[in-house]
């Protein structure tokens, strides 16, 4: 082979060689786990309450949680109820027919859209809408309680024996809080010890006195109280015993707001004092200090309804050397 020849051989071998290297094959991309369903509570005409453990995060994080439900022997489509991020809470999950058995399962489904596997799906059978109650409503509400009535279930008033009045758990480790009780003939329920400017969610349930069904309980309703005028700040924050080792607070009362003054709360450094909070004729705290430190002080009032004060003016010192 001529000089020339061997070149080109060499020359041609040089361009395969230095070629592009061919790509890597991308890691597979894992979907979300399965979630486990963790229970239903409050099964009611046309809603239930669900909760599940969490999935397993695969690839991409989690974006949101999806309820499905199908009726078996229906050859129609998988209904999807509602989308959520919650896990580990009791979803209510409504769109529900009365008297209808339903097959439900949660899927999640992760940033780029990818779905994880459906959870096994639990069984339940809504109720007939004539047995649950409607929905508490508040007839009349303050800063601290309020009037809560609700429709009867259209049955004979000798099948009811009672209805209770229910906080929901808000997940499956809490207990059911029943927060009154009323007889067969009464449908309405006074509440008191509320919280200003506040929302609570509760469910009637009818209880029966045939035990079938043992209870029938409503969808939720919502009650708000009125929001509440809090107390002034207290004022001229000062120290008037100062010694190396202990301090003496003093302070002018707060005005009150809607309601009457309960205590002070007094801060140090941004954290509890330590010491009993002083009711509303007590203006006025000892604390120990240590030789040299400073200190940041300052006062809050709270009213009878629970209602916070905006906090003092700080108050600055430094307890003297020993």
């Amino acid at each position: 082979m001529g000089l020339r020849n061997l070149l080109g051989v060499a020359l041609a071998f040089a361009l395969v060689a230095s070629g592009p290297t061919p790509a890597q094959a991308s890691a597979p991309v894992t979907p979300p786990g399965t979630p486990q369903v963790a229970g239903t509570q409050f099964l009611s005409a046309a809603t239930v309450d669900l909760a599940w453990m969490p999935a397993a995060t695969g690839t991409n994080p989690i974006a949101a949680y999806e309820v499905y439900a199908r009726r078996p022997g229906w050859n129609y489509p998988d209904q999807l109820l509602t989308t959520t991020t919650s896990a580990w809470v009791f979803v209510p999950i409504g769109g529900l027919r009365p008297a209808t058995t339903y097959q439900l399962y949660v899927r999640a489904r992760d940033t780029s859209g990818l779905p994880g596997p459906a959870s096994a799906p639990v069984t339940i059978a809504t109720l007939p809408s004539d047995i649950v109650p409607g929905p508490p409503v508040a007839t009349d509400a303050t800063a601290t309680t309020a009037t809560v009535s609700w429709r009867p279930p259209a049955v004979a008033i000798e099948r009811i024996a009672g209805y209770d009045l229910i906080v929901p758990p808000a997940t499956p480790t809490q207990p059911i809080q029943i927060r009154t009780s009323t007889g067969p003939s009464t449908t309405s329920a006074q509440l008191t010890g509320l919280r200003p400017g506040t929302t609570y969610t509760f469910i009637v349930v009818a209880r029966y006195t045939d035990g079938t069904p043992r209870s029938a309980p409503s969808a939720r309703g919502t009650v708000t109280t009125a929001p509440s005028v809090p107390p002034s700040p207290p004022s001229d924050l000062t120290v008037t015993t100062l010694t190396p080792t202990s301090a003496t607070l003093s302070w002018t009362a707060s005005a009150p707001g809607d309601f009457p003054i309960s205590r002070y709360y007094t801060y140090v450094n941004g954290g509890a004092l330590g010491v009993p909070n002083p009711g509303p004729d007590v203006r006025t705290v000892t604390f120990a200090v240590s030789p040299g430190s400073t200190y940041e002080v300052y006062v809050r009032a709270v009213d009878q309804a629970g209602i916070y004060s905006a906090p003092s003016e700080t108050f600055t010192f430094t307890a003297p050397g020993q």
